[in-house]
């Protein structure tokens, strides 16, 4: 998918890679979309769609059925896919509002299996973290782009698709789901805290 910039902005900037694992990630989808540009059959919308399947109710049953190395793997799969489908898009110079907005909505449902699978590992002690832990994946990315729907800049944040997943994957192979999900609380959270702040302050009127 085209990455989070890219995907909550409508495609108005292009993502930057901002870390060393993102920075590595971008380096290989690049090299794989420059080798896939020529196959006609192979479009950025569908592998949209097959990140979505693999990272979300693939992943979410494999979690569910206490395959969590499995689903790690699937997780990294899709993650994968998920930078892959814009470098194509790019690189064949057929980047569009709509393929961004079916990229964005579908990340919302991986997040949605994803928490939901957790949540089902225990109810009893999941759910309320669980709950919030969701409310907070939902809200980051929707405050920025209402945010940049009215016009304004978002800002960078904790808490964005590359830390939850680390933070997921890692909850994962060690098999520590409560903690994980009190975590993706409390930052997901923070985060969404931190880019309604900064987008609830009026900008300053340029001089005359």
């Amino acid at each position: 998918m085209q990455g989070e910039g890219d995907r909550e902005s409508l495609e108005k900037t292009i993502a930057r890679p901002r870390s060393f694992i993102e920075k590595t990630i971008k380096n290989v989808t690049v090299k794989i979309a420059e080798t896939l540009v020529n196959l006609s059959w192979i479009t950025p919308n569908r592998i949209t769609v097959v990140s979505a399947a693999i990272g979300g109710p693939f992943a979410a049953w494999l979690i569910y059925s206490g395959y969590g190395s499995i689903a790690v793997a699937a997780i990294l799969l899709s993650g994968l896919l998920d930078d892959l489908d814009g470098d194509l898009a790019r690189v064949r110079g057929v980047s569009s509002p709509e393929g961004a907005i079916l990229d964005s909505v579908l990340d919302r449902y991986v997040d949605v299996f994803l928490i939901s699978a957790l949540i089902l590992l225990d109810p009893t002690r999941h759910l309320i973290p669980g709950l919030l832990a969701l409310l907070g994946t939902t809200m980051v990315p929707y405050i920025r782009a209402r945010t940049e729907a009215e016009g304004k800049n978002s800002i960078a944040t904790i808490g964005d698709r590359t830390t939850r997943f680390i933070l997921l994957i890692v909850g994962l192979l060690s098999g520590q789901i409560l903690p994980l999900l009190i975590i993706l609380a409390i930052i997901s959270n923070l985060a969404a805290f931190h880019r309604l702040f900064f987008a609830l302050k009026p900008e300053k009127s340029a001089s005359v």
